[in-house]
């Protein structure tokens, strides 16, 4: 990932880190036929949509564009010069103190139109964005929904950094549409597999050749020793089978096959319930499990100093505007 990439993906993370719940979007992710129409909504209590103007904004390549906005309480929206004409924006008809719900219509969509599509409001002197709508367009002659290929990455016991850390990996590539989110789970000593935090856990995206998604989960090497993990990873916008597991026991040193069933045409999705067991486990020189780790670090500590960052250029703004105001008194 560049490094522009990095930090417009930071910034983005600090600006949801601050939604509060006033914006709600009912679909994360959304699949759509190229030439056919797309509803993406978002929802607002009734008191935030009279007293907030909203706004619907696009993000695509690194880059957020604003499309309409509906003045405080207005259910008539006004789109900004650069938008397409076929995009339009309407507001239901609300019941008191009842979720209002506003809609962003995309007619005739092609593929160009796929992005992230976001609600916001200014929330005193910050915007503030809601989880947003991820919208997919396929084009139906040249793709179908095809479930990721797992891949996990087990460092030997031998292998472990300056702080007694392993990083463990779990890929997920050749999916349609290509976004994936991930979960990490341990065994406990009741044989129960229980959930990982995930302060410990970054991810990785790639675009080129393909796209591939890589979870990677850093844990102390006494403790990864004596457990097994497994990654689950669910296909955001699969319907029929949405979830793949990928166990990696601790005893597994070599890959192991894939079942006959995972052999299958790619758009027949296996059962939830199946586990693809397609492991390696080495040293240093079969995984740059050293690389992958300064960079998960790294990851987390921009994160933060980004954070710090827009902190602190709000309470700068804030004093400065006070400031203002007692001059012009």
């Amino acid at each position: 990932m560049a490094l522009s990439g990095m930090i417009t993906f930071g910034l983005l993370v600090v600006l949801i880190d601050f939604l509060n719940g006033q914006i709600t979007h009912l679909e994360p992710v959304m699949i759509r036929t190229r030439s056919k129409a797309a509803l993406i909504k978002c929802q607002v209590d009734s008191a935030t949509f009279k007293s907030n103007a909203l706004h619907w904004y696009r993000l695509k390549d690194q880059a957020f564009q604003r499309l309409m906005y509906f003045e405080a309480g207005s259910k008539a929206f006004k789109k900004d010069p650069d938008a397409p004409r076929k995009i339009t924006g309407s507001v239901n008809d609300a019941e008191e103190d009842k979720p209002v719900t506003l809609t962003l219509t995309i007619s005739r969509l092609e593929l160009s139109d796929a992005g992230s599509y976001y609600c916001a409001l200014w929330s005193g002197d910050r915007k503030v964005f809601g989880s947003g709508t991820r919208l997919f367009v396929i084009d139906p002659k040249k793709e179908t929904v095809t479930v990721p290929e797992l891949t996990g990455y087990r460092p030997s016991k031998k292998t472990t950094d300056n702080h007694g850390k392993q990083t463990m990996l779990c890929h997920a590539s050749g999916m349609v549409p290509d976004f994936v989110t991930f979960k990490w789970q341990e065994k406990s000593g009741a044989e129960q597999w229980t959930d990982v935090s995930e302060e410990n856990v970054v991810e990785q995206r790639k675009e080129s050749p393909a796209v591939t998604v890589t979870s990677m989960m850093i844990v102390d090497k006494t403790i990864a020793e004596n457990k097994d993990y497994q990654c689950i990873v669910t296909h955001e916008g699969n319907t029929e089978n949405p979830s793949k597991s990928l166990e990696m026991k601790k005893e597994i040193s070599k890959p192991a096959k894939e079942s006959k069933n995972d052999a299958q045409n790619p758009t027949c999705p296996p059962s939830t319930e199946e586990t693809i067991k397609k492991q390696i486990s080495g040293d240093s020189e079969q995984i740059p499990s050293m690389f992958l780790f300064v960079y998960a670090y790294g990851v987390m500590l921009m994160k933060n100093g980004l954070f710090f960052c827009i902190v602190s250029i709000f309470q700068l703004k804030k004093k400065a505007g006070k400031k203002d105001k007692s001059s012009e008194t």
